[in-house]
């Protein structure tokens, strides 16, 4: 393979891929594999999808069964939850089961313990490429053409209940549906959320217990995730009543060219299952018309993310601005002023100060921070996505430097959950990976690159 990185002969490449799929068995939980083995111990929404990749190719029935257990805590409106909990695990993560408050939600299932949120519908494309890759299309396709209705309806909740204008756009509640749960553009939002400390339920942190604080989200924006939780549950996840005057409601470009990926393959999926998808290619067209027409910053050249609650565009210049390629939402011209910007010192640094790709935020921002959570980091689903919509196109070397430089990262430090962007790490740094470690994305996506 042409992008690997250069020291990578074939024993290196069998040795990764042996540490990746021992990453992928020891976090198994039977039916589905959590994220990392202590700070992350129930099934995660869209950690689920990528895992699924991972045993793509050598153990397709557990590939299937990741999705399967997922949409297990579908709700009856069509949303597939941020958590699905594992009763195992009940008492070893914060916010849990109970601090939710879920029990008792009509839409929520009944015997299956979820949080109240969402995360990016990443199922959609996964569900293609898996389909892409079946060892039988005869044996599976009753598992397809279940996993294409359950999707479907995710979709249709996307569109029903976070579009409420019928523009093409679906809001996210909370920063943990944008699964970037700590870019500064929340920040910016946060701003502009007042509340009162008797407001704020007691709560404490089990994050902190795994991770050190400078890599984790500070106490403050902590505060206002959970403020926003508080304000979930005490409105009883009642959709759609439950926006009226609801503080945070944002358009987020990841999010939608995710939707709007999966919504393609639906498309292709439903051709294969003779399924008409007409409203899918409607919801297709509309979503990419919107992400142009209201996320676009055509003075920065990327995407960005839009506050409905107050009307305005935040600014941040972030990786997930990147992600509408994977759709084909940016004409040519687009496209080619992202990935300028991409190959320029706001994500690649300097010659003096070389960066990895791709920085979570980006390193002239602000609110940059090569060390927390999405302030900088690297992390490698993106990457993936981003491979992928540099691939479509047709920026192929682009695409093979990140393919390269990911999997660089990957053997040097190991299965992190995130990486230092900096090539030169700082003296006080003795790893260039952070988070937590053997976490299951990153094996699961290097598996895939690797195509082992």
């Amino acid at each position: 393979m042409t992008d690997l990185p250069p020291h990578f002969d074939d024993a290196a490449t069998e040795n990764l891929v042996a540490a990746a799929k021992n990453v992928l068995k020891n976090n198994m939980l039977g039916a589905f594999t959590k994220p990392a083995p202590s700070l992350y111990p129930h099934q995660w929404n869209w950690d689920a999808g990528f895992i699924a990749l991972g045993y793509a190719r050598s153990d397709f029935r557990q590939a299937c069964s990741e999705l399967t257990a997922l949409f297990r805590g579908q709700w009856a409106n069509g949303m597939a939850p941020q958590i699905v909990f594992s009763v195992k695990n009940s008492g070893k993560y914060f916010p849990g089961y109970f601090f939710w408050d879920t029990r008792g939600v009509p839409e929520k299932p009944r015997n299956v313990r979820t949080s109240g949120i969402t995360m990016p519908p990443v199922h959609g494309f996964v569900l293609n490429r898996l389909l892409q890759l079946t060892p039988d299309t005869k044996v599976y396709r009753p598992f397809f053409r279940r996993m294409f209705d359950r999707i479907l309806l995710l979709h249709q909740y996307c569109y029903q209940f976070r579009d409420p204008g019928r523009e093409g756009l679906a809001f996210i509640c909370h920063p943990w549906e944008s699964g970037m749960d700590n870019l500064p553009t929340w920040e910016d939002v946060f701003t502009r959320i007042h509340f009162n400390a008797s407001e704020l339920p007691p709560y404490e942190r089990r994050d902190l217990d795994h991770v050190d604080a400078p890599y984790r989200p500070r106490k403050e924006s902590y505060d206002r995730y959970i403020y926003l939780v508080n304000l979930l549950r005490q409105r009883r996840y009642r959709e759609p009543e439950i926006w009226k005057n609801y503080p945070f409601q944002v358009q987020e470009p990841m999010f939608n060219a995710i939707l709007n990926h999966s919504n393609e393959g639906l498309i292709e999926l439903g051709g294969w299952l003779r399924r008409d998808t007409g409203r899918i290619r409607e919801w297709l067209t509309q979503t990419n018309r919107a992400l142009n027409n209201t996320l676009w910053d055509d003075r920065r050249g990327i995407y960005v993310s839009y506050d409905r609650v107050h009307r305005r565009r935040l600014p941040e210049v972030t990786a997930g601005g990147l992600i509408p390629l994977l759709c084909g939402a940016p004409a040519a011209e687009q496209a080619a002023r992202m990935t300028a910007l991409l190959h320029s010192p706001s994500f690649t640094g300097t010659p003096e100060n070389p960066a990895w790709l791709c920085p979570s935020t980006a390193l002239d921002e602000p609110g940059f921070d090569a060390r927390r959570y999405w302030r900088g980091p690297v992390w490698i689903n993106m990457n993936w996505m981003l491979y992928h919509g540099l691939n479509r196109y047709g920026q192929t070397d682009q695409a093979a430097q990140l393919r390269s430089e990911s999997l660089e990262l990957v053997g040097k430090y190991g299965f992190w959950e995130y990486y230092n962007p900096w090539k030169k790490l700082p003296a006080t740094e003795t790893t260039g990976g952070h988070g937590t470690n053997r976490f299951s994305w990153t094996a699961a996506l290097t598996l895939d690159w690797l195509g082992r």
